[in-house]
């Protein structure tokens, strides 16, 4: 029998392919590497975050993180906002066309994972969810 690490891998490998080679995939931004599309999910994921709190969801360190913002800055990718309550904080968040391409992707991400599901009935995806959601509490 295929080890699950092995099988979970495969299948994750399949869904990613069937994403990236999607027509519908945005292309906005095509020179973003999957290292910046990492980073850019992260910083979508949090909505509106600081460096430091970026630097931690991403696990790497403060000084890298910086320079991942002023990259993403320079490229239009990012926007920094000053807190309302204390001027010295930076709060970053993503431009109206990076939101768009997130949007987008998360879409067409959701419905090539739906699609690759699609052959198990509703209770073998309620029992898939519930499994899943038992993995990831663990994590």
């Amino acid at each position: 029998m295929e080890q699950i690490s092995q099988l979970f891998s495969k299948l994750y490998d399949k869904v990613a392919i069937n994403y990236q080679n999607s027509p519908t995939r945005s292309q906005l931004f095509p020179e973003l590497s999957a290292n910046d599309e990492y980073y850019l999910d992260i910083l979508y994921s949090q909505s509106e975050t600081t460096a430091t709190q970026f630097a931690d969801q991403a696990g790497i360190s403060k000084p890298a993180a910086t320079r991942i913002v002023k990259r993403f800055v320079q490229a239009g990718y990012l926007v920094k906002k000053p807190s309302q309550h204390d001027k010295r904080v930076m709060y970053l968040t993503l431009s109206p066309e990076m939101l768009r391409h997130c949007q987008q992707n998360y879409r067409l991400f959701d419905q090539v994972f739906l699609d690759a599901i699609s052959i198990l009935d509703e209770s073998e995806q309620q029992q898939l969810q519930q499994l899943m959601q038992k993995v990831d509490q663990n994590l």
